[in-house]
């Protein structure tokens, strides 16, 4: 019942923040890419500069548990950075995926870092196609989560074992 879709809060949020001189951008290299973000964000003395924290933050977790990471790179306002800085580190609201993200990248004994750094120094974003195979040996399940539907399947050694779509309008929650 209280249920409220990330993309509508952003979208609520960007109608708010709409016409900020003030910008946080990211990168979140890894070894075979880098993947970047700018968002529009309230100044640091504004009312709603935390609006702008855990959106931010949120939208960070999301690509990092997209795309992987072996750092985050901040630049914009100091304040909304060192959050986040600190948001990322041990004892932070995003410990484990600071914690899990150097076994997630194949590299266990090298720390999360999080700097603060100067736009120009941010790494370009670059992408790398991934092959994805079709061997489904094994347990599996996946979902799709859409705007009109919800997809689960579990397989078990290539054959479905488990398979449900559920109608839902994301706009409407």
């Amino acid at each position: 019942p209280n249920f409220a879709p990330l993309i509508l809060a952003k979208k609520n949020y960007l109608k708010h923040v709409e016409g900020s001189a003030y910008f946080l951008e990211w990168a979140l290299p890894r070894a075979d890419g880098c993947a970047r973000y700018k968002l529009p964000v309230f100044e640091e003395n504004h009312e709603y500069v935390e609006a702008s924290i855990y959106l931010a933050g949120v939208l960070i977790q999301e690509m990092i548990w997209q795309r992987s990471a072996s750092s985050l790179l901040l630049s914009g306002p100091a304040k909304i950075c060192e959050a986040l800085k600190k948001a990322y580190s041990a004892g932070g609201e995003y410990e484990f995926e600071a914690s899990s993200m150097p076994n997630v990248c194949g590299t266990p004994d090298k720390a999360f870092e999080v700097k603060i750094v100067q736009a120009a120094d941010l790494p370009l974003a670059r992408d790398t196609p991934q092959k994805c195979g079709k061997d489904a040996n094994g347990c599996r399940l996946a979902f799709d989560l859409g705007k009109s539907d919800i997809k689960t399947v579990a397989v078990q050694d290539n054959e479905v074992v488990y398979s449900k779509e559920t109608e839902w309008d994301v706009t409407n929650p």
